[in-house]
């Protein structure tokens, strides 16, 4: 009798793991990809409320949304103001031509030549009776015994740079502005 007794529990106890090892292979048959989560199977547009009350958010709201600003150039420079001097007499010698000027902000005569800058302003050129200089893309011209009163600003150029078109090797028509310097 208790020979019987344990056959029967040896039994029982191999009929239940022939009955585990089924249940674990039809397990692993049916659902190969299984994973400890069952929701990491579902993706999350199937889950709205995660997006729309997130659990650890303090308010249970989404976050702003954030817009995307493009890149803002800082507005430009503005210009800087005309050059006010005086011009007093051109001077050519054997090193070329030089000009005689006295700013306003000064009451020390400068000598200039062609390249000289004077508070940003670029000497271009210097003719007999003319001191032209230059920002950028503006030009002005200080004329020797002219006749506008020594108070009276002279006039400032501005330039446009030329444009040139081109055929690119792709076949395209583009355009670019070329700006012109003096020298």
């Amino acid at each position: 009798m208790i020979f019987s007794m344990v056959r029967l529990q040896i039994s029982v106890i191999v009929a239940a793991a022939l009955v585990c090892g089924a249940v674990v292979r039809a397990q692993k048959r049916l659902a190969p990809d299984a994973v400890a989560n069952p929701l990491m199977r579902w993706s999350l547009d199937r889950l709205p409320a995660t997006r729309e009350r997130p659990l650890f958010a303090p308010t249970r709201r989404p976050p702003p949304e954030t817009v995307a600003v493009g890149s803002v150039d800082p507005p430009p420079a503005p210009p800087a103001p005309p050059l006010t001097l005086s011009l007093f007499g051109i001077v050519r010698d054997t090193d070329g031509a030089s000009a005689l000027v006295r700013a306003q902000t000064s009451d020390k005569v400068q000598r200039l030549r062609v390249g000289d800058k004077l508070q940003g302003w670029e000497v271009a050129r210097i003719e007999e009776r003319q001191l032209v200089l230059e920002l950028e893309d503006r030009s002005t011209t200080f004329t020797l015994f002219s006749r506008q009163p020594a108070d009276e600003q002279p006039q400032v150029a501005h330039h446009r740079a030329a444009p040139i078109v081109e055929l690119n090797a792709a076949g395209i028509l583009t355009a670019r502005r070329v700006s012109r310097t003096h020298r």
